[in-house]
């Protein structure tokens, strides 16, 4: 009898042993578990680390780039757009003669060297005055708002020349009016120029964002100066000149190209802006 309750308690150790021993196991079991379900992350994350990796200097692969260029090149919204980068600063090409003019009459090199050093911090704030209307999804609205006062200012830039003084009748009051014409022109000019950015930086490819960008301004600066180069020969084909009266004498201007050329400039600038403000805002709709 005295063996009884021994007994008993003996068999209720050797239960508790080996609960605790399964207990034991299990939590083995499971932290194994979990080292391999971590270890697998770590591995997985490795290999998509080394994709990216992959994928990226694949991207950034000047073959592969080159490549992507000539794709987005065939793309009809961006033929579309080349189209326009190509002609719309047709309007404004007259602009710069009208400076070249003034300095055959009126003023020198050097005063319009500081007239313009005096208009250079308009370049600086107007972009972000207006940074806050180029964010929105349809920057190049700015563009075209600005557009026909651009292209009706040049044909007021005919009349400065018309009536400019000579270098000895300079005065002020004609200085500042100049002043005045170059900080509306540069206000404008610039205004176009932070929507065009704006709206390039919108479309671009981030993958490729610079080299994309790098091609939409390669080819606004090729319409910038196509447009220039030809104003300025359309001058000179549109001058005509009679002979001065006399041996000697210098061919007398009948008929100024500058005038005929900005009034050329000016009616196609009109003529582009009934055209293609239809084309801008479906580029501004559909995605490159």
């Amino acid at each position: 009898p005295s063996f009884g309750p021994r007994g008993k308690g003996g068999g209720g150790g050797s239960s508790s042993d080996d609960a605790a021993t399964a207990a034991s196991s299990t939590a083995s079991a499971a932290a194994a578990a979990a080292g391999s379900s971590s270890s697998s992350r770590r591995n997985s994350s490795r290999a998509n680390k080394r994709q990216r990796g992959s994928d990226k200097e694949d991207t950034q692969s000047p073959f592969r780039v080159f490549g992507l260029m000539l794709k987005v090149v065939k793309l009809s919204n961006i033929q579309s757009l080349l189209v326009v980068l190509f002609t719309w600063k047709f309007a404004f090409s007259s602009e710069s003669v009208m400076l070249l003019k003034l300095q055959e009459t009126t003023f020198s090199k050097e005063s319009i060297t500081y007239l313009r050093t005096v208009i250079s911090p308009v370049e600086m704030v107007v972009p972000l005055i207006l940074s806050k209307y180029t964010v929105s999804s349809r920057p190049l609205d700015l563009a075209m708002w600005g557009y026909l006062p651009r292209v009706v200012l040049g044909l007021l830039a005919c009349a400065f020349v018309a009536y400019a003084p000579s270098k000895d009748e300079v005065t002020w009051k004609f200085t500042l009016l100049v002043l005045l014409y170059m900080g509306v022109q540069s206000t404008l000019a610039t205004a176009m120029f932070t929507s065009q950015m704006a709206f390039f930086a919108r479309v671009s490819d981030p993958a490729i964002g610079g080299s994309y960008m790098t091609l939409l301004n390669t080819f606004a600066n090729l319409g910038f100066l196509w447009t220039t180069t030809v104003s300025t020969r359309l001058v000179d084909i549109f001058t005509y000149k009679s002979s001065g009266s006399g041996e000697g004498k210098e061919e007398d201007v009948t008929v100024d190209g500058y005038y005929v050329t900005a009034t050329v400039c000016a009616a196609v600038g009109v003529v582009w802006y009934f055209i293609m403000r239809n084309r801008l805002d479906g580029l501004q709709k559909f995605p490159l």
